[in-house]
């Protein structure tokens, strides 16, 4: 079967400044949008179609192994707490949120869902919002915090949580859905599948790249439905990665797909895309038979791909792709 993509580069490597750093100066990208167990069936949170997608996936590897000069591979990664999570919230009397339920900003004010108190970050993160990167998005609430009879100023985790629920809707993008947990750090469910994970190791050896990894996820307070940027960012950690941006735009082709169509995928293309010099919209593809939907979005993806259409990014498959 013929190479399914376009005409190949050299894959050419400059050194800079004499250090360990390198530049690919031409280049096809492959990224791979959260492409884990908890995404495919099985999983907590399992798309339908995401094992076909998953064999499209593996093979579109194998078959274009030596014209794909770099992977990049985005790891959803929560921990149990995570506000989006049922065991962040309670009704008042010990029962908690069932998966798919939507809490809203009302909700939160009016208590008829209660967020833990007791959430608080791991030892190696001494924050779980920075003030300063809230004053750069909306300002930062008169009673977010408070001072302890220590005179420890303490987190006021209703307060924010009215406060992230505003945010998000004023967006006017979606409400906070409560998901099943999933892809947990450390747990079967965060590792790729397994298929697509023995192709990018051959891919490594046969070609001496290496996968470049990228974790989202892990604040508590927040979501990531992009692999760039929480949906309201908390920290330096969470906020858009122009880094990656950066990197990613050295590519002559960046080749997307993964899970879920209609949401990380989506929000990773479009913050891409919107960040992406207009004349070169040509260079971004979307994969489109190799990401599927969680039911009940169609509208959303349907909606997704035609607005990449309509800017110019290519939406093919890895039948069509040339």
């Amino acid at each position: 079967k013929k190479n399914l993509l376009t005409k190949r580069k050299t894959n050419s490597i400059n050194r800079i400044n004499h250090t360990n750093s390198y530049q690919y100066t031409t280049m096809t990208t492959l990224l791979l949008i959260d492409c884990q167990k908890d995404f495919h069936p099985g999983g907590s949170l399992a798309v339908p179609n995401a094992d076909s997608d998953a064999e499209r996936i593996t093979q579109f590897i194998h078959q274009n192994a030596t014209s794909i000069h770099r992977i990049v591979a985005t790891m959803d990664s929560h921990h149990p707490l995570h506000i989006a999570h049922p065991s962040f919230w309670s009704d008042g009397q010990g029962n908690l949120p069932a998966p798919f339920t939507v809490i809203s900003m009302e909700d939160v004010v009016e208590g008829r869902w209660i967020p833990r108190e007791d959430v608080k970050p791991s030892a190696r993160e001494s924050l779980l919002i920075e003030d300063d990167i809230l004053l750069a998005g909306d300002g930062i609430p008169s009673e977010l915090y408070s001072t302890d009879e220590t005179g420890n100023r303490q987190l006021n985790m209703k307060q924010w949580c009215i406060e992230y629920t505003r945010r998000l809707e004023a967006k006017g993008k979606f409400s906070l859905m409560i998901w099943p947990e999933h892809c947990l750090v450390g747990t079967e469910g965060q590792t790729v599948v397994r298929s697509i994970c023995d192709a990018m190791m051959e891919w490594s050896r046969k070609t001496g790249g290496s996968v470049e990894w990228v974790n989202k996820g892990q604040n508590l307070l927040t979501e990531n439905y992009s692999a760039l940027c929480a949906e309201v960012p908390v920290t330096k950690k969470t906020s858009f990665d122009y880094e990656l941006l950066e990197s990613l735009k050295t590519s002559e082709k960046l080749i997307m797909c993964g899970q879920a169509l209609s949401h990380c995928v989506q929000y990773t293309v479009r913050d891409i895309a919107e960040h992406w010099p207009n004349e070169e919209m040509g260079k971004l593809v979307v994969l489109k038979d190799c990401a599927s939907t969680i039911p009940g979005f169609e509208d959303a993806s349907d909606k997704f791909l035609s607005d990449m259409v309509s800017v110019g990014v290519n939406v093919e498959t890895t039948e069509t792709l040339t």
